[in-house]
């Protein structure tokens, strides 16, 4: 299976992976269990991009990986560097737009998790590990041996902050863009996993407090 090949497939299971708790939701009627068939596919699905990630050859950005102690060390340091882009992504586009600091998104998600905890499953392990093989991996990396390394990473970040349905674009954006750096410059996309969980653990464990 060609590298491109490979990232199709990691592409098309991930859109398949989303649309699999609506459908049976509406199969059998079970709205009010929809966030609990997420957390079933979404941790499911997470193992099963993992294991097609195992399996498959690795792309020109992971040709010379950073020693492991360094990739981790990268990857927990990357959390607290994710939460400053968000921050200074967060003023940015409230200064431009005048939007909420607030994500419509997150708030959803988080008033979803007080009633049903498994959800922190989905936010802070299964969707950063699927999103980072997707947009990362499969789009970034994959692209990046076609084009511009800029326009790569301009592209998966876009793509990364629409598939959020929110408004703060700039922000899903920004944070892409900080992962697509990270994972360029460690060579590895588990470094970008730790931080891009670490992230939402963070953020999940500070709306919780509050």
């Amino acid at each position: 299976m060609t590298q491109s090949q490979q990232n199709f497939r990691l592409i098309i299971s991930y859109l398949i992976i989303l649309l699999i708790p609506s459908a049976l939701v509406r199969f059998f009627g079970l709205s009010d269990q929809f966030y609990l068939f997420t957390t079933i596919t979404d941790s499911l699905g997470a193992l099963l991009l993992l294991y097609f990630n195992y399996r498959g050859q690795k792309n020109s950005l992971e040709k010379h990986p950073l020693p492991l102690k360094k990739a981790i060390i990268w990857g927990i340091s990357g959390i607290l560097l994710a939460l400053i882009v968000q921050i200074i992504a967060g003023s940015i586009d409230h200064l431009l737009f005048k939007n909420s600091t607030q994500s419509l998104n997150t708030l959803t998600l988080m008033t979803a998790l007080k009633a049903q905890p498994w959800l922190i499953i989905i936010l802070t392990i299964a969707a950063p590990t699927m999103e980072e093989l997707v947009f990362r991996k499969a789009i970034f990396g994959g692209l990046s041996g076609r084009l511009n390394s800029v326009l790569a990473a301009l592209i998966s970040s876009l793509l990364f902050a629409v598939i959020h349905q929110d408004s703060h674009l700039i922000i899903y954006a920004a944070i892409g863009l900080f992962l697509c750096w990270l994972y360029r410059k460690t060579g590895s996309i588990y470094t970008t996993i730790i931080s891009h969980a670490g992230m939402n653990l963070v953020v999940t464990l500070f709306y919780l407090s509050h």
